[in-house]
């Protein structure tokens, strides 16, 4: 859940010429490299990918493949009371 909508923070940087940065106080979530992009920036160097990358959490999780053909439901005769033979 995002306290501040995505557009409203990215204006309001645009407008006091901050720099932008998502971080997560609840998981800590991009605050390593939040840390590592203002002092590249205060110091002048330009951060690679690959250091960029280094520094976020990757989640693994398992890759599950759905049938994309729909299941047949299978719809049961209402019960009666006759019994016929043939």
């Amino acid at each position: 859940m995002r306290t501040v909508k995505t557009e409203k923070h990215l204006r309001f940087c645009q407008e006091n010429g901050f720099s932008s940065h998502f971080v997560s106080a609840k998981t800590g979530d991009s605050v390593f490299l939040c840390f590592q992009k203002v002092a590249a920036e205060i110091l002048g160097i330009k951060l690679n990918k690959a250091e960029i990358e280094q520094s976020q959490r990757v989640v693994k999780a398992d890759i599950v493949n759905y049938s994309q053909e729909p299941t047949p439901r299978t719809v049961r005769a209402p019960r009666s009371s006759v019994c016929a033979v043939q």
